[in-house]
């Protein structure tokens, strides 16, 4: 399973620098979708998550994330030995790539499926924390005195 293809991972990288094969990315793309999933678990139905098996299938923001993903920690690696503070350009890849699954999970992005219909990013509800309205209340508060 890979959310991004090999040309969602090489847009972002320069091509007169790097770009990268399939045999670079398959590692790479094994975090980079466990960082999605995780990232949008508490907002995305794992149902809908399940159906996106290959970069054919998955909505394109979350193509778009995986690929910054994979480019930043592709180019990271490939120039660590030249930079040993790490690459800023790889840091900026990823930072893009955070800040838009941050995006999911506030409300301020979108996720159009490949059907064309808008994801349901709204699992959690009053009812999904405890307690909540639908409990009965305490028999013991903290303005009650002992007698």
């Amino acid at each position: 399973m890979a959310y991004a293809a090999l040309s969602d991972v090489n847009k972002h990288l320069p091509d007169d620098k790097a770009q990268a094969s399939d045999a670079d990315i398959t590692d790479l793309s094994i975090e980079a979708d466990r960082l999605v999933r995780t990232r949008i678990a508490s907002v995305v139905e794992l149902d809908t998550v399940a159906l996106w098996v290959d970069p054919d299938s998955t909505p394109e923001i979350i193509k778009t994330i995986s690929g910054l993903l994979i480019a930043a920690m592709f180019y990271a690696k490939l120039v660590a030995e030249d930079e040993a503070d790490g690459s800023a350009f790889a840091q900026g890849l990823y930072d893009q790539a955070m800040a838009l699954l941050m995006d999911i999970r506030n409300g301020d992005a979108i996720i159009i499926g490949v059907d064309g219909i808008e994801v349901e990013t709204d699992i959690l509800s009053g009812t999904s924390f405890w307690p909540n309205a639908t409990t009965q209340e305490p028999f013991f508060k903290v303005a009650d005195a002992w007698s």
